[in-house]
């Protein structure tokens, strides 16, 4: 139940076609009738409002709230905008909205019309950096909008209705928003990558426009974190390692193709495992959570031996590689080389306690054998 209590007439009356009536409900009339002329009942009534009749008075209730109304003038949003980053700074102890490459203050209670202005630097009121923390923004509220949509595309090949999708979201902006030059900018590019999208089914449309905010959205930042601390669990490599490997069948499917993983293959996009290092390697071949496929397992395994030879080889035979240090050659090399890897590596590669006590002994015995031939010398 919604309690409504001294609501204006106007309000109500806006609000009417969503009412959903029910046996001795009142109708709105009487309602008021009732409110008008019985002194001694309750000041507020209890109607059961429809989900139309409650995203109305929510959308009033937002409009009221950020200002984001048709008669607000662009003009009057940016000098709005303006007062609050001043106030911001103020309270915030800093002096521009971006520190780090990072947007340092909270537009939560701006409205898309306000960040526009903002993007689009109405008036020249605007710094660089405040131009560009709202156009983050705007890309991020953006991109929470179309995350199902793109969800969608990428498993349908449908990427006509993402584009729809944009085109409608864009639509829903205020006249203040629309009247921002940012706005006019991504129009045009949506509907020009819908109607790229129309002619050629199962991959996403270049545009080549810059304003494109569907395409800042699908080739924006790899969710993998590509690096992790050394103090990171199994689970947590695994887990980056899914995402990264994510990242490139999603930008794959974008291109109209699959991922490759076996090098016989001629069609599909080869993975790449250069931000790969040789832990999430070893971590995508354990599979600790299940989550990798064989072929994926194949492909990660292949790389890992192809790199684990070739530092082997580099380290036996430094003048291969042009290194002139033969410091670390032998077996003091090669415990060099186990001590640097993983237990991630360690496991898939067979080495063991009894593998680097081996390779000591081994590189004693070097040391001993060098000692005794240089007391002849």
């Amino acid at each position: 139940m919604t309690t409504i209590g001294a609501y204006s007439t106007s309000l109500l009356n806006s609000a009417s076609q969503g009412y959903a009536t029910t046996t001795a409900q009142p109708s709105l009339a009487q309602v008021l009738d009732e409110q008008n002329s019985d002194s001694s009942s309750s000041s507020s009534t209890n109607v059961t409002l429809s989900d139309a009749a409650k995203s109305y008075l929510a959308s009033m209730q937002d409009a009221a709230a950020t200002g984001d109304s048709a008669d607000v003038s662009l003009d009057t949003l940016a000098a709005n905008a303006r007062a609050w980053f001043d106030t911001q700074y103020d309270s915030l102890g800093i002096s521009s909205a971006m520190l780090d490459g990072k947007v340092a203050v909270d537009f939560s209670s701006q409205s898309r019309a306000t960040l526009s202005a903002v993007a689009s630097n109405t008036d020249g009121l605007f710094t660089s950096d405040e131009s560009a923390a709202a156009t983050s923004e705007l890309q991020a509220r953006f991109n929470n909008a179309m995350a199902s949509h793109v969800v969608i595309a990428r498993h349908t090949g449908d990427y006509a209705s993402l584009y729809q999708a944009a085109s409608d979201y864009l639509d829903q902006a205020s006249d203040g928003e629309k009247a921002t030059a940012a706005w006019k900018a991504q129009k045009l590019a949506v509907t020009t990558g819908l109607s790229a999208a129309n002619s050629n089914f199962g991959k996403a449309p270049d545009t080549g426009d810059a304003n494109d905010p569907v395409a800042a959205l699908l080739d924006g930042p790899d969710s993998g974190i590509t690096t992790l601390g050394s103090d990171a669990t199994t689970s947590q490599v695994a887990a980056n390692a899914r995402a990264m490997l994510d990242d490139q069948e999603n930008k794959a499917k974008d291109n109209g193709t699959t991922l490759s993983f076996y090098s016989s293959q001629t069609s599909g996009q080869k993975v790449d495992f250069t931000n790969f290092d040789n832990r999430t390697l070893a971590t995508i071949m354990l599979n600790p959570d299940s989550s990798f496929s064989s072929d994926e397992i194949y492909a990660a395994k292949q790389e890992l031996n192809q790199r684990t030879r070739t530092a082997m080889y580099n380290t036996l035979f430094p003048s291969s590689n042009g290194s002139p240090d033969s410091s670390s050659t032998g077996a003091l090399g090669l415990m060099q080389t186990y001590n640097n890897m993983s237990a991630e590596e360690k496991t898939v590669l067979g080495v063991t306690d009894t593998t680097t006590s081996r390779v000591l002994a081994s590189y004693k015995t070097q040391q001993s054998v060098q000692n005794t031939l240089a007391s002849y010398l």
